[in-house]
């Protein structure tokens, strides 16, 4: 598990590169095209169309990051007296519900990419799935992060190790 874990690191740090440098291009087309808008009264007609497709990417992929990383919020409320096989049944749970989201962007994500190819983007003429592609390879690395992290949890709670 562990050798597959690195494999899943390493293809995802080329996500995320892809992702800063599809952040940076977004930075500077928005300035270029306000700087164009208010300073010579024209514009770069493509500009919104494309900022937007990186933002939509850009968010999914932080979503399978913050799986990756387990930065997605926690709420403590529940005293921490409690036995520690409830916490790692809540993790199991968290793992299993994440695993779920991860189906749910690959099945309705790949129905929206196919049905995205049908039309195209006004501006650039780019088929409209570019939009949606984005949903089942967060997916695939959602639910795999996510099974990860239910095997540890599964050998924390058979191993009896206090979590």
């Amino acid at each position: 598990m562990e050798q597959f874990k690195k494999i899943l690191d390493a293809l995802f740090v080329w996500v995320l590169k892809l992702a800063m440098l599809m952040l940076m291009a977004m930075v500077v087309i928005v300035f270029f095209n306000v700087v164009l808008r208010y300073g010579f009264n024209s514009g770069i007609h493509w500009a919104e169309e494309i900022s937007l497709v990186i933002v939509i990417w850009f968010t999914f992929i932080s979503m399978a990051l913050g799986v990756k990383e387990n930065l997605h919020i926690n709420v403590s409320v529940l005293p921490r007296k409690l036995p520690a096989k409830f916490f790692l049944s809540l993790d199991v749970l968290k793992d299993l519900l994440e695993m779920l989201i991860g189906f749910v962007l690959i099945i309705y994500g790949w129905r929206l990419t196919l049905n995205g190819a049908k039309s195209f983007l006004p501006a650039t003429q780019i088929p409209n799935s570019i939009n949606y592609l984005v949903l089942p390879i967060a997916g695939i690395f959602i639910i795999l992060y996510a099974v990860i992290y239910l095997t540890e949890d599964l050998k924390k709670f058979k191993g009896g190790v206090q979590a």
